[in-house]
């Protein structure tokens, strides 16, 4: 039996990676169609506008390669799930049509045994997904929220920050921050009182041409930082003092990593949860269930992956001759509506429920269907 477990788990792994490969391409070359002109446009002013044709060539397959080759990890995180029920699928049915699940029934074997090597496999690349997310695309964020205006750059455009509160109550402007360099040009912070957080006046303004975030001083620090004490005068106009000194580095938990986040949501979901447990303990600068949810939504995400995979067993492990087509059918019918429900139920924040809770709640879901479709396995 253990050499007809690697033959169906060496077939699957083999159908995966050609299945997952095969939707890679196509969904890059379906972008690379719509977004040519950027892509062209990019390469174009890497090389200079006299450059000849191969020279430009070269610099437009460096662009695609730069912008969407970090992409397959997103692009696995994304579809194992549903890569592995049409693996599962393409398996089974090249089994079926062989006719070796009729070979190992009559040798005595159920089929629900024959499935064993499959959720092994499954479960496992489910485990490369969790070590993906927790190694890989962390270090790829920056590139990975690239759009196509970007091409050419290690990390996205610089934007505004205007009014950005840290947990202190703080509120920092900047015309112009760089995620890639992780610095902030013409900084402001207005520096609030504690007593009256979140909403207390303002008794310092710090001023810089330049903060850079620095990693071990947990802030940032200032090029020609200058701090300006405001004062309340005595007919009760607020007024800006005298220069009180010079400012090096300010304390604060808003990181280049939650700047980022606030503007650009999708970037939560590509963090380890290490760094979302330390952006936990920073009340009042993020959403707190937000992060909650995505932090075990990591867990429940594979324990949705392999539910849908036992969910559609049943129309691949057949006992009896069947219209494959028509069982695809059905399956597709029930695997993709049933991750875009997994999905939608992760990022809704159900009333009167934890967001622990909520996490789990399209797992919790599905356990009951695919304990139904188990049972139907004819063996």
């Amino acid at each position: 039996m253990w050499l007809i477990d690697r033959y169906i788990a060496r077939r699957f792994l083999a159908n995966f990676v050609i299945l997952l490969v095969m939707l890679f391409v196509f969904a890059v070359s379906i972008d690379l169609i719509l977004q040519l002109d950027e892509f062209v446009k990019a390469a174009r002013q890497a090389v200079g506008p006299d450059a000849g044709l191969l020279k430009l060539m070269a610099a437009l397959i460096g662009m695609v390669v730069d912008f969407h080759g970090p992409r397959i990890f997103q692009f696995y995180a994304y579809m194992v799930g549903l890569v592995s029920v049409g693996a599962m699928g393409f398996t089974f049915a090249q089994m079926h049509r062989a006719g070796e699940l009729v070979a190992m029934l009559s040798s005595g074997v159920q089929l629900h045994r024959v499935a064993v090597p499959v959720l092994v496999t499954a479960f496992a690349l489910n485990v490369v997904q969790f070590l993906n997310q927790e190694l890989v695309l962390p270090v790829l964020a920056p590139r990975l929220i690239r759009s196509h205006g970007s091409l050419g750059r290690q990390s996205v455009q610089a934007f505004a920050v205007r009014f950005a509160r840290d947990g202190r109550g703080s509120l920092f402007q900047s015309s112009s921050f760089d995620p890639e360099k992780a610095t902030l040009a013409k900084p402001t912070i207005l520096v609030r009182e504690q007593s009256q957080f979140p909403f207390g006046r303002t008794v310092r303004r710090i001023t810089g041409d330049l903060a850079v975030w620095d990693e071990e001083g947990g802030g940032w620090r200032f090029t020609n930082g200058r701090a300006v004490i405001v004062q309340e005068d005595s007919d009760g106009v607020m007024r800006s003092g005298l220069l009180s000194q010079t400012v090096e580095l300010y304390p604060t938990d808003l990181t280049p990593e939650v700047l980022t986040m606030r503007h650009y949501r999708q970037y939560a979901t590509m963090l380890s949860l290490r760094q979302i447990r330390q952006m936990m303990r920073t009340p009042g600068v993020v959403d707190a269930d937000a992060l909650v949810r995505f932090y075990y939504a990591r867990f429940s995400t594979v324990m949705i992956n392999m539910l849908l995979l036992v969910i559609c067993l049943p129309f691949f492990l057949l006992r009896e001759p069947g219209d494959l087509f028509l069982k695809s059918l059905g399956c597709a019918a029930t695997a993709i509506p049933a991750m875009m429900g997994a999905l939608i139920g992760f990022s809704a924040d159900p009333p009167g429920l934890p967001p622990q809770i909520g996490a789990f709640l399209p797992a919790i879901v599905l356990v009951p269907i695919a304990v139904f479709m188990a049972g139907r396995i004819k063996t």
